[in-house]
């Protein structure tokens, strides 16, 4: 965190961060924000930013359940809500559990933050500093895959991926 030039902004739990913290033997200062009138903070990469989502976990890394279906949607929230203020452009999602979190009302998490920001057309960007990808599908069984690929979904996808660079 200390080698990016924007600071990043953790959105988790301090007691979840700590728990974890103490088990990895990882020191670091923890500087709590909120995420409301988020220019007021002040945010910088001399510490962790945490915007804390309160979460009752005993065991430092636990099995992924149910449980936490609420805290994950607050978490959820809190972030499109950043980029709603204009606060941010970008964010970064851990690993969810499909199964316990979408509950089979969407295919992936691309989906579901597709139908939390209304928006008409998306694309999952898999980036990396020497390469960027963009499946033309997203979360599909392999079988649906050739099915769904057409002309217009790759000038779609390109596209999009082709103004996002223009405008970030």
């Amino acid at each position: 965190y200390k080698k990016f030039k924007s600071p990043l902004i953790l959105i988790s739990s301090l007691k979840i961060l700590k728990l974890q913290m103490k088990k990895l033997k990882f020191k670091a200062n923890v500087n709590l924000i909120k995420h409301k009138n988020l220019k007021k903070n002040k945010i910088d990469n001399k510490s962790i930013n945490l915007i804390n989502v309160e979460y009752k976990q005993k065991k430092v890394f636990e099995k992924i359940s149910s449980k936490s279906n609420a805290f994950i949607k607050d978490s959820f929230d809190i972030a499109l809500d950043i980029l709603k203020q204009g606060n941010s452009n970008k964010f970064i999602n851990g690993p969810i559990s499909k199964k316990s979190f979408l509950n089979k009302n969407y295919l992936g998490i691309t989906e579901y933050l597709t139908k939390k920001t209304n928006s008409k057309k998306t694309a999952m960007l898999i980036y990396n500093k020497n390469l960027s990808v963009c499946p033309l599908t997203t979360h599909l069984p392999l079988k649906m895959v050739a099915n769904k690929i057409t002309k217009n979904l790759i000038y779609e996808k390109v596209a999009l991926i082709n103004n996002f660079y223009k405008k970030i």
